[in-house]
Protein backbone atom coordinates (compact mmCIF):
# COMPACT_ATOMS: atom_id res chain seq x y z
CA UNK A 1 0.00 0.00 0.00
CA UNK A 2 1.49 3.52 -0.95
CA UNK A 3 -0.01 6.04 1.41
CA UNK A 4 -0.06 9.56 0.98
CA UNK A 5 -2.07 13.23 1.82
CA UNK A 6 -4.11 14.54 0.23
CA UNK A 7 -3.28 18.03 -1.12
CA UNK A 8 -5.45 20.66 -3.31
CA UNK A 9 -4.31 24.27 -4.51
CA UNK A 10 -5.91 27.20 -6.02
CA UNK A 11 -9.37 26.62 -4.27
CA UNK A 12 -11.81 27.57 -4.06
CA UNK A 13 -13.87 27.89 -7.69
CA UNK A 14 -17.46 27.43 -8.30
CA UNK A 15 -16.46 23.55 -8.71
CA UNK A 16 -15.42 23.03 -5.22
CA UNK A 17 -18.41 21.65 -3.63
CA UNK A 18 -18.83 18.71 -6.59
CA UNK A 19 -15.15 18.07 -5.81
CA UNK A 20 -15.89 17.88 -1.50
CA UNK A 21 -18.73 15.19 -2.85
CA UNK A 22 -17.08 13.27 -4.51
CA UNK A 23 -13.68 13.11 -1.71
CA UNK A 24 -16.41 12.63 1.10
CA UNK A 25 -18.04 9.43 -1.02
CA UNK A 26 -14.36 7.95 -1.04
CA UNK A 27 -13.93 8.93 2.80
CA UNK A 28 -10.88 11.55 1.81
CA UNK A 29 -9.65 14.41 3.89
CA UNK A 30 -7.86 16.59 1.82
CA UNK A 31 -5.88 19.64 2.77
CA UNK A 32 -6.91 22.38 0.79
CA UNK A 33 -4.79 25.46 -0.33
CA UNK A 34 -6.80 29.00 -0.25
CA UNK A 35 -5.80 31.57 -3.17
CA UNK A 36 -7.29 34.74 -0.76
CA UNK A 37 -8.88 36.50 -3.86
CA UNK A 38 -10.77 33.26 -4.54
CA UNK A 39 -11.87 33.14 -0.61
CA UNK A 40 -13.21 36.54 -1.43
CA UNK A 41 -15.18 35.58 -4.51
CA UNK A 42 -16.22 32.26 -3.91
CA UNK A 43 -16.83 32.63 0.00
CA UNK A 44 -19.68 30.15 -0.09
CA UNK A 45 -17.73 27.49 -1.57
CA UNK A 46 -14.91 26.92 1.28
CA UNK A 47 -17.29 27.36 4.03
CA UNK A 48 -19.25 24.10 2.31
CA UNK A 49 -15.59 22.37 2.01
CA UNK A 50 -15.34 23.33 5.30
CA UNK A 51 -18.17 21.80 6.94
CA UNK A 52 -17.70 18.76 5.22
CA UNK A 53 -14.08 17.96 6.63
CA UNK A 54 -11.61 19.61 4.29
CA UNK A 55 -8.70 21.04 6.11
CA UNK A 56 -8.22 25.00 4.54
CA UNK A 57 -4.74 26.65 4.32
CA UNK A 58 -2.79 29.09 3.38
CA UNK A 59 -1.53 29.39 -0.34
CA UNK A 60 -0.90 33.46 -0.31
CA UNK A 61 -3.56 36.01 -1.71
CA UNK A 62 -2.81 37.13 -4.87
CA UNK A 63 -1.00 33.79 -5.75
CA UNK A 64 2.57 35.31 -6.85
CA UNK A 65 6.10 34.11 -7.57
CA UNK A 66 7.51 35.11 -4.28
CA UNK A 67 11.04 35.66 -5.48
CA UNK A 68 9.63 38.57 -7.26
CA UNK A 69 8.03 40.02 -3.57
CA UNK A 70 9.99 42.26 -1.21
CA UNK A 71 9.89 40.58 2.48
CA UNK A 72 7.44 43.42 3.34
CA UNK A 73 5.47 42.18 0.40
CA UNK A 74 5.49 38.27 1.05
CA UNK A 75 4.71 39.15 4.39
CA UNK A 76 1.79 40.78 3.51
CA UNK A 77 0.35 38.23 1.08
CA UNK A 78 0.46 35.73 3.81
CA UNK A 79 -1.32 37.69 6.79
CA UNK A 80 -3.88 38.91 4.22
CA UNK A 81 -5.12 35.86 3.32
CA UNK A 82 -4.89 34.17 7.02
CA UNK A 83 -7.05 37.04 7.64
CA UNK A 84 -10.06 35.83 5.34
CA UNK A 85 -9.35 32.25 6.66
CA UNK A 86 -10.07 33.18 10.28
CA UNK A 87 -13.47 34.88 8.96
CA UNK A 88 -14.30 31.67 6.57
CA UNK A 89 -13.70 28.83 9.75
CA UNK A 90 -15.51 31.77 11.87
CA UNK A 91 -18.56 31.63 9.46
CA UNK A 92 -18.56 28.19 8.84
CA UNK A 93 -18.48 27.18 12.88
CA UNK A 94 -14.98 24.73 12.51
CA UNK A 95 -11.95 24.93 14.93
CA UNK A 96 -8.95 25.68 13.26
CA UNK A 97 -6.51 23.39 14.90
CA UNK A 98 -3.44 24.59 13.06
CA UNK A 99 -1.78 26.53 10.52
CA UNK A 100 -0.36 25.21 7.24
CA UNK A 101 1.21 27.42 4.23
CA UNK A 102 2.34 26.57 0.95
CA UNK A 103 3.95 28.96 -1.53
CA UNK A 104 2.26 29.28 -5.23
CA UNK A 105 4.65 27.32 -7.88
CA UNK A 106 6.62 26.58 -5.11
CA UNK A 107 8.64 29.52 -5.04
CA UNK A 108 9.74 29.80 -2.02
CA UNK A 109 11.15 33.38 -1.90
CA UNK A 110 14.19 33.62 -3.62
CA UNK A 111 16.73 35.65 -1.44
CA UNK A 112 14.56 36.32 1.31
CA UNK A 113 13.65 32.40 1.95
CA UNK A 114 15.37 32.25 5.63
CA UNK A 115 13.42 35.37 6.58
CA UNK A 116 10.19 34.29 5.20
CA UNK A 117 10.43 30.90 6.54
CA UNK A 118 11.74 32.57 10.31
CA UNK A 119 8.32 34.69 9.67
CA UNK A 120 6.22 31.42 9.24
CA UNK A 121 7.42 29.98 12.53
CA UNK A 122 7.10 33.32 14.34
CA UNK A 123 3.15 33.01 12.84
CA UNK A 124 3.01 30.12 14.43
CA UNK A 125 2.29 27.72 10.54
CA UNK A 126 2.84 24.24 11.62
CA UNK A 127 4.93 21.56 10.07
CA UNK A 128 3.30 18.80 8.20
CA UNK A 129 4.32 15.43 9.51
CA UNK A 130 6.99 14.13 7.18
CA UNK A 131 9.03 11.88 9.22
CA UNK A 132 7.60 8.66 7.65
CA UNK A 133 8.70 10.11 4.12
CA UNK A 134 10.91 8.03 1.81
CA UNK A 135 9.94 8.96 -1.57
CA UNK A 136 10.59 12.58 -2.14
CA UNK A 137 10.12 12.23 -5.99
CA UNK A 138 9.95 16.19 -6.54
CA UNK A 139 11.22 17.89 -3.60
CA UNK A 140 12.99 21.05 -2.32
CA UNK A 141 15.97 21.57 -0.79
CA UNK A 142 15.53 21.52 2.68
CA UNK A 143 12.32 20.14 2.70
CA UNK A 144 12.78 18.57 6.60
CA UNK A 145 13.61 21.82 7.88
CA UNK A 146 11.38 24.00 5.85
CA UNK A 147 8.06 24.89 7.71
CA UNK A 148 6.09 25.14 4.05
CA UNK A 149 4.77 22.43 2.78
CA UNK A 150 5.97 20.68 -0.19
CA UNK A 151 5.16 17.56 -2.10
CA UNK A 152 6.29 14.42 -3.70
CA UNK A 153 4.03 14.01 -6.21
CA UNK A 154 2.42 16.43 -8.62
CA UNK A 155 -0.29 15.65 -11.03
CA UNK A 156 0.60 18.72 -13.49
CA UNK A 157 -2.88 18.51 -15.24
CA UNK A 158 -3.11 22.10 -15.06
CA UNK A 159 -0.29 21.74 -17.84
CA UNK A 160 -4.01 20.96 -19.71
CA UNK A 161 -5.14 23.97 -21.76
CA UNK A 162 -6.57 24.62 -25.51
CA UNK A 163 -3.19 24.64 -27.92
CA UNK A 164 -0.93 22.43 -25.36
CA UNK A 165 0.98 19.31 -26.55
CA UNK A 166 0.26 18.10 -22.20
CA UNK A 167 -2.03 15.80 -22.85
CA UNK A 168 -4.17 13.31 -20.03
CA UNK A 169 -2.17 10.35 -21.46
CA UNK A 170 1.22 12.63 -19.70
CA UNK A 171 -0.51 12.75 -16.56
CA UNK A 172 -1.21 9.10 -16.62
CA UNK A 173 2.53 8.48 -17.60
CA UNK A 174 3.16 10.56 -14.65
CA UNK A 175 0.91 8.97 -12.31
CA UNK A 176 2.99 5.58 -13.43
CA UNK A 177 5.89 6.39 -13.00
CA UNK A 178 5.44 7.43 -9.35
CA UNK A 179 3.39 4.88 -8.08
CA UNK A 180 6.31 2.85 -9.68
CA UNK A 181 9.12 4.39 -7.92
CA UNK A 182 6.80 4.48 -5.01
CA UNK A 183 6.20 0.63 -4.74
CA UNK A 184 9.89 -0.31 -5.22
CA UNK A 185 10.42 1.98 -1.66
CA UNK A 186 7.77 0.39 -0.06
CA UNK A 187 8.78 -3.22 -0.64
CA UNK A 188 12.44 -1.95 0.32
CA UNK A 189 11.47 -0.75 3.50
CA UNK A 190 9.61 -4.13 4.45
CA UNK A 191 6.55 -2.70 6.17
CA UNK A 192 4.35 -2.15 2.99
CA UNK A 193 0.94 -4.13 2.95
CA UNK A 194 -0.72 -5.76 -0.06
CA UNK A 195 -3.75 -4.29 -0.56
CA UNK A 196 -6.98 -5.43 -2.86
CA UNK A 197 -7.07 -3.63 -6.22
CA UNK A 198 -9.68 -0.57 -5.46
CA UNK A 199 -13.38 -1.19 -6.68
CA UNK A 200 -15.47 2.03 -7.18
CA UNK A 201 -17.48 2.63 -4.39
CA UNK A 202 -14.82 1.33 -2.26
CA UNK A 203 -13.11 3.54 0.17
CA UNK A 204 -9.87 5.88 -0.14
CA UNK A 205 -8.68 6.07 2.83
CA UNK A 206 -5.81 4.19 4.43
CA UNK A 207 -6.12 1.54 7.51
CA UNK A 208 -6.08 3.49 11.17
CA UNK A 209 -2.64 3.74 12.03
CA UNK A 210 -1.11 4.17 8.55
CA UNK A 211 1.19 7.10 8.31
CA UNK A 212 1.83 8.79 4.95
CA UNK A 213 4.53 8.47 2.77
CA UNK A 214 3.73 11.20 0.16
CA UNK A 215 2.12 14.00 -0.43
CA UNK A 216 0.03 14.31 -3.59
CA UNK A 217 -0.72 17.50 -5.21
CA UNK A 218 -3.58 18.13 -7.39
CA UNK A 219 -5.33 21.49 -8.56
CA UNK A 220 -8.72 22.91 -8.26
CA UNK A 221 -9.17 24.20 -12.01
CA UNK A 222 -12.15 25.40 -14.00
CA UNK A 223 -9.95 26.24 -17.14
CA UNK A 224 -8.85 22.16 -16.44
CA UNK A 225 -12.42 21.01 -16.23
CA UNK A 226 -13.45 22.58 -19.06
CA UNK A 227 -10.62 20.91 -20.97
CA UNK A 228 -10.94 17.37 -19.66
CA UNK A 229 -14.36 17.11 -18.19
CA UNK A 230 -14.09 15.22 -14.89
CA UNK A 231 -10.15 15.00 -14.82
CA UNK A 232 -10.43 15.46 -10.93
CA UNK A 233 -12.41 11.92 -10.22
CA UNK A 234 -10.32 10.83 -12.68
CA UNK A 235 -6.82 11.54 -11.33
CA UNK A 236 -7.88 9.97 -7.93
CA UNK A 237 -9.34 6.96 -9.01
CA UNK A 238 -6.10 6.24 -11.07
CA UNK A 239 -3.76 5.86 -7.89
CA UNK A 240 -6.64 4.37 -5.81
CA UNK A 241 -6.18 1.65 -8.35
CA UNK A 242 -3.14 1.71 -8.43
CA UNK A 243 -2.51 1.15 -4.22
CA UNK A 244 -2.89 4.85 -2.94
CA UNK A 245 -4.73 5.17 -0.10
CA UNK A 246 -4.89 8.48 1.55
CA UNK A 247 -4.37 9.43 5.02
CA UNK A 248 -5.79 12.21 7.18
CA UNK A 249 -4.11 15.13 7.60
CA UNK A 250 -1.66 15.19 10.67
CA UNK A 251 0.94 17.90 12.03
CA UNK A 252 4.25 17.50 13.83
Amino acid sequence: MITAYLTIDDIPTKQTPKLIDFLVSLNIRPIMFCWGQRLEECRSEAIYALKNGAVLQNHSYSHPHFSDLSFEEAKKEILRNEELLEIIYAEAGVKREYKLFRFPYGDQGGENKNKIQQFLREQGFAHIDDQAFDNMMYVQKGQKEDTDVYWTFDYAEYNIRPGSSFKFEDVINRINDFVGSSAVKCAESRDCNDIATWKEGQSGKAPDGAVSKNIILIHDHTETEECYPGYFEKQIKLVLERGVRFVDPAVI
